[in-house]
Order: C-alpha cells, then sequence, then structure tokens
C-alpha cells in the first residue's frame, strides 16, 4: 500500500466488496465461493463412490448418505443445495443462527447449539470468534456428528485469521470406513485437524481432501462469474452521465461500495474502511429472556436439544402413543365413531343412513377436490374459500330447482345468496390488491 501511495497509483480490492445487496452482482468471493461449494460435493462424491440417494433395488437395499456441511455461508449454501439435490440427508451448522432459514430452503436440517448470550456474527455479515464454551459444545456435537456422517464438508473462516480447528483427530477416528472429509478451508490452515493443504491423503480409511484449487477445477466457470463481476464493477466505477457520451473512471468515495473496496486512492492509503461501510447489521439483537428463548427451542428437534436444549416440549395427554401404532387421541376419536354408527344402525331410519351415506361420500370428494385447487387468487386461502363457495352454490342451484316454496327450495336460495357473497366479495377484495400494488408501482416510476 505504501508503495502504490508513492507511486500514485489507486488501489481496489475485489474480495473487500461489502456483502450488501446493491453488490452482490460484483461480489467475487460469492461467485467464486459457488464454485467452490459445488465443486466439493463432485470431489466427495468422487472418492465416496457410492449412491447419495437411498435405493432400493433387487440387488439390494443402499441407504441414502448423510452430509454435514460446517459453514452456511455462500459455498456452504452451494454445497448443501447440490448434496440435497442429489438425493443426500444433508446437515448443517452455522453460529450465526440467521442462517438456519437460508439452510432450510435449500433443502438441509439446520443444527442448533443454544447460548442465549452469544451470537455467531458480526456486523460485517462474517462468522466471528466464540467462546471456550461455546467451542467445547460445538466439539461435542461434531463428534456425534461425525459417527453418523459419511461426508463432511467444512468452509468456516474468519477474515484475517487462520481458520477454526472443527474436526478433531478423534472425531475423524469416529467416522465409518470410506467416509470423506472436503476442507474448503484449506488454505488458511483448515478446519480439519489432520487437513494438509493441497493434498488428498487417507487416515484411518477416511479420506481428507485439503485441494486449494477446487475453483480453478471450473476454469470456464469460474471464469465467466469473474468477468461478468468485472464487467459490472466497471459499469459502477464508469456511470454513464447525461452530458457526457464517453464514460470515464469515478471513484466516488460516497459510494458505499466503492468506498469500502478502495485501498489507496490519490496517494492517500484509504485502508480500512470506517465501520458503518462494512457493517450491514443495523442494531445487535437484544438478548432474549427466558420465556423467548423456550420459544425458539420448540423449534429444535430431538437430536438438536440433546446439543444443548435443556427445554422440551410436553407433550398431551391424547398425543402419547400406544404400542408404538397410534395415539390415544386417535384411538379416542375411532371409539366415538364406532359408538355413533352403532346407534345409527340400530336406531335411524333406513332414508337417514342412505342419505349419511351421501354426506360422508361427498365430503370425501369436496375435500379432495377443493385440497387441490390452484391459489390463483391473492392468497391461497381465499382462492379455498371461493371454490367452497363455488361448490355451495352449485349444490344451492340444485336445491332450487325442486317445487316452489318447499323448504328444499327455500334453503338452496338462501345458500346462493351467502355463498355469492363470498365469491363476489373474494374477487372485490383481489381487485382492491391488484390496484394498490399498481398505484404503488405508478409512484416508485
Amino acid at each position: 500500500m505504501d508503495t502504490a501511495a508513492e507511486a500514485g497509483i489507486n488501489l481496489l480490492a475485489v474480495d473487500a466488496i461489502p456483502r450488501i445487496s446493491r453488490a452482490q452482482s460484483l461480489d467475487v468471493l460469492s461467485s467464486q465461493a459457488k464454485i467452490a461449494g459445488y465443486r466439493s460435493v463432485i470431489e466427495a462424491m468422487n472418492v465416496y463412490q457410492r449412491f447419495l440417494n437411498g435405493e432400493v433395488t433387487a440387488a439390494g437395499k443402499f441407504d441414502a448418505c448423510k452430509v454435514l456441511v460446517i459453514g452456511a455461508g455462500v459455498a456452504g449454501l452451494a454445497a448443501i443445495g447440490t448434496a440435497a439435490n442429489m438425493g443426500a440427508i444433508v446437515r448443517a451448522f452455522d453460529t450465526r443462527l440467521e442462517t438456519k432459514e437460508q439452510v432450510e430452503s435449500m433443502g438441509g436440517e439446520f443444527l442448533v447449539l443454544n447460548f442465549d448470550n452469544e451470537e455467531g456474527g458480526d456486523a460485517a455479515g462474517y462468522a466471528k470468534t466464540m467462546s471456550k464454551e461455546f467451542y467445547e459444545k460445538e466439539m461435542k456435537m461434531f463428534q456425534e456428528q461425525a459417527k453418523e456422517c459419511q461426508i463432511i464438508i467444512t468452509t468456516a473462516a474468519i477474515p484475517g485469521k487462520p481458520a477454526p480447528k472443527l474436526i478433531l483427530k478423534d472425531a475423524v477416528e469416529c467416522m465409518q470406513p470410506g467416509s470423506v472429509i472436503v476442507d474448503l478451508a484449506g488454505a488458511t490452515g483448515g478446519n480439519c485437524e489432520l487437513t494438509r493443504a493441497g493434498e488428498v491423503y487417507v487416515h484411518n480409511q477416511v479420506t481428507i481432501i485439503g485441494l486449494t484449487d477446487l475453483i480453478s477445477r471450473m476454469s470456464w466457470q469460474a471464469s465467466s462469474m469473474y468477468s461478468n463481476n468485472m464487467a459490472n464493477l466497471m459499469e459502477l466505477l464508469c456511470p454513464i452521465s447525461a452530458s457526457e457520451t464517453d464514460q470515464k473512471m469515478n471513484l466516488n468515495m460516497d459510494d458505499k461500495i466503492i468506498r469500502g473496496m478502495t485501498v489507496v486512492k490519490d496517494g492517500i492509503i484509504t485502508w480500512p474502511p470506517p465501520e458503518e461501510v462494512t457493517k450491514i447489521a443495523a442494531v445487535a439483537r437484544p438478548k432474549q429472556s427466558s420465556s423467548k428463548t423456550a420459544t425458539k427451542e420448540k423449534f429444535t428437534d430431538d437430536k438438536t436439544a440433546r446439543y444443548g436444549g435443556s427445554h422440551t416440549k410436553e407433550t398431551s395427554f391424547l398425543s402419547k402413543r400406544v404400542m408404538d401404532l397410534t395415539t390415544i387421541g386417535e384411538l379416542v376419536l375411532a371409539a366415538c365413531a364406532a359408538v355413533f354408527f352403532g346407534i345409527v344402525a340400530k336406531y335411524a331410519h333406513y332414508y337417514f343412513v342412505n342419505m349419511l351415506l351421501y354426506f360422508m361420500l361427498s365430503g370425501i370428494l369436496g375435500y379432495y377436490l377443493i385440497s387441490n385447487v390452484e391459489p390463483a387468487l391473492f392468497s391461497p386461502l381465499m382462492s379455498t374459500s371461493n371454490s367452497l363457495s363455488g361448490v355451495v352454490i352449485l349444490g344451492g342451484m340444485l336445491m332450487a330447482s325442486l317445487p316452489l316454496g318447499s323448504v328444499s327450495q327455500v334453503l338452496g336460495s338462501i345458500a346462493i345468496s351467502v355463498a355469492a357473497i363470498n365469491v363476489f366479495g373474494g374477487f372485490a377484495v383481489s381487485y382492491r390488491m391488484l390496484l394498490m400494488f399498481r398505484a404503488e408501482e405508478m409512484v416508485t416510476n
């Protein structure tokens, strides 16, 4: 930086672009990390040499492969999506709880460590160093997962620091023979204690891949995405002005993206950028109260609870299972139904039994008919409600065709009127919603 400043050279760091939505199209780290995450699954499968998805064939039954992805950044999410699409059972962990929904949207299961007083991400959106207590509990969880998972992909990295050691020797030796570890942090020391940067070797029948050139193994894709990043960067640095036809480079330091990646400008070292430029979190999340913590822990599964959840959701009496076949509630419901049909069979008239049968069949048919309605309106609930009202109108029309003045004819007419209110009201609400969206577009334009 000193040399560039003395020579009057402007320096921009493409690996220091702020992690904001507007900068995604020129974020080199994200585009290249996505390739590394995708390639890590390919490399692991090449070594693993078995089905990732479960198979039941005449030649035997093969269970689905279990994959553990540590780190839910861009590379981790790419690995999760690739492995899930190939049929594997994917589990993922990240110290940043805000990545839980992203992991689940890619088809993975998020593992949670419940630490109320500790956040796993910094203001810039990257993972940070955790406490000793958290680290110890984390190691225990990884060792348990290593016994069950056949492939482990590690992507955890902390900017400016060596990669944290997450998979220790004991965990590796717990893995099944033929398992694979792909360490994407090999260049910075590796997340696995046994990783050798740039090498692939076998330890205790477990293959450890510490390659640092995974991106270059998909050179066409990497070059294509990098060139698109640079083209988008040039558009930002060389804006087209209304008064001039030629594009000129303009290092606008008021732009958050340009300020964040500028290292040297006009002989002045501007690195590191101020915190307000790199900060993506508006405010730190407040510490959760015990009641909120208990609510959050309801979403952790049984396996997650044993890794840190001290609260378990109490089951009701009716939800308890009997001989692992059915629940008490289902047995009570079946007993009530048996009593009802026994009374009907003994005391009801033939015509009532006939009408009850029609009612039950029409209810089943109507349920499947309504549940398969395409949610064409602004909400699935409104579509279902309107379709149900349409069935009521159809039945009312049949009843209204009966002799004038009869009870059935009057009830059918009332049913048509009430159901029509719901149908036309639903379309009216939908129309109002569309007008609101059009108004917002007009204001924006």
